[in-house]
């Protein structure tokens, strides 16, 4: 304790020592050589201080001009996912107004009466493969009935309730069609099955038949029960079937079953009675 007071008595006599000086000097005039070598030793410090200081100030506004960019840079993203989903929703009104367009266009090609539907659940995936659409039995809709689409044909309607009715796909198990092949040098008839996964087989043609990857694949409208000249799909993969002497043939669908929005069904209701 004694020693510290020693030292701050030291300290202050040396300061006010150091003053009398000083005024002392300047009152007569003359330089403070002790006050500018003080002053030449404090400079450098006191410009490292300034220097440390501007770039701390310039160190913040930088921070501070990042953190301005990061939050613009935010906005704009969620701005841009927003018009995006915009973009996407705009393109599937559209695609879905252009398939209503050519599926207005195909009802009044066809014969018979056929009711327009959407569809309002999917199940493409294996073991089910099914399409539930929003007419029913009060539409004049039945089980047996033939669904098309602008792109071909979908599949069969397996039941009608009231108001809603569930179609079997062309792919499922259990569904075939007669179906002729477009091939260039000659029309051959067979008949295509579902397999159960989503292509088709094209079955019991003729081994002598000029049959090709890429020839399209038709409804051969034999029976009645389905329309003429309805798209079933392309032919991928051609083979023979020696044990049965048969010509067969892997086929992709036309319908891209997961995309489809809407359909036609074909009624037994006559126009009158659905418009009572």
């Amino acid at each position: 304790m004694k020693r510290r007071r020693w030292s701050w008595l030291f300290l202050a006599t040396l300061g006010l020592l150091l003053g009398v000086y000083h005024n002392h000097r300047v009152h007569r005039g003359e330089p403070d050589l002790l006050t500018a070598f003080l002053r030449s030793l404090l400079l450098p410090l006191q410009r490292g201080a300034r220097a440390a200081t501007e770039s701390t100030g310039e160190l913040f506004a930088t921070l501070a001009r990042a953190r301005e960019a990061l939050r613009e840079y935010d906005h704009l993203a969620l701005e841009n996912a927003r018009l995006k989903r915009e973009l996407e929703q705009l393109r599937a009104v559209a695609a879905e107004n252009e398939s209503l367009r050519q599926t207005l266009r195909l009802r009044s090609q066809l014969p018979h009466e056929w009711v327009g539907c959407r569809v309002i659940a999917s199940y493409p995936q294996l073991g089910q493969q099914t399409l539930i659409l929003d007419r029913g039995a009060d539409d004049g809709i039945l089980a047996g009935a033939p669904v098309v689409a602008s792109e071909g044909l979908v599949g069969v309607v397996e039941h009608a309730d009231a108001h809603t009715c569930t179609v079997r796909l062309l792919t499922a198990p259990r569904t075939a069609v007669s179906a002729k092949v477009l091939n260039a040098h000659k029309i051959s008839v067979g008949v295509c099955e579902g397999r159960g996964d989503s292509t088709l087989l094209l079955n019991f043609i003729p081994p002598e038949a000029p049959l090709q990857a890429g020839d399209c694949v038709v409804t051969a409208g034999l029976g009645g029960k389905y329309p003429p000249n309805l798209p079933i799909g392309v032919v991928e993969r051609v083979w023979i079937d020696r044990q049965y002497s048969v010509k067969k043939a892997l086929v992709r669908p036309a319908v891209a079953f997961e995309q489809l929005r809407v359909a036609l069904v074909q009624s037994q209701k006559s126009p009158s009675r659905r418009s009572q």
